[in-house]
């Protein structure tokens, strides 16, 4: 581990900078799925959601989630030619300036990958929390028939 400015950087073996990518593709695709299912799960409540005066705060909710759906998508592609880039690092060819671009790289993966989990939690709550509302509403309006 080296200090840069002040910033603890670590470097990482080939071997786990690979399975940080795997994991992150595999948390990218089960979000890509979970995505789905977030939309399948706003437009069931279309309904209650016209009906309840909540339009606007479930049109902010697609909007952000089309965003990080667009935002997933880069991140998989991105992943998928960084990990294949790999070879960099394991060809056994000194290619210093190549390798150190590569390792650069994937500390930027790093950052960028956790501010996507964190603005898609953010987004994923929001929806959840819409619906959740929703059902309490439907709930009440059963009670009081």
């Amino acid at each position: 581990m080296k200090t840069n400015k002040g910033k603890l950087v670590e470097w990482f073996s080939a071997e786990r900078m690979h399975e940080m990518s795997k994991n992150w593709l595999s948390d990218l695709n089960f979000i890509k799925d979970e995505q789905l299912f977030l939309e399948e799960l706003i437009t069931n409540y279309t309904q209650k959601i016209i009906s309840n005066n909540d339009l606007e705060r479930a049109q902010t909710a697609t909007t952000a989630l089309y965003r990080t759906k667009r935002g997933n998508e880069k991140l998989i592609n991105n992943l998928i030619k960084h990990e294949q880039e790999l070879e960099i690092i394991v060809n056994g060819i000194d290619e210093l300036e190549e390798e150190n671009k590569y390792k650069k790289e994937h500390r930027e993966f790093t950052s960028k990958i956790s501010e996507f989990f964190h603005d898609y939690k953010a987004v994923k709550f929001e929806i959840f929390s819409l619906i959740k509302d929703l059902m309490k509403t439907d709930k009440m309006k059963n009670l009081i028939k």
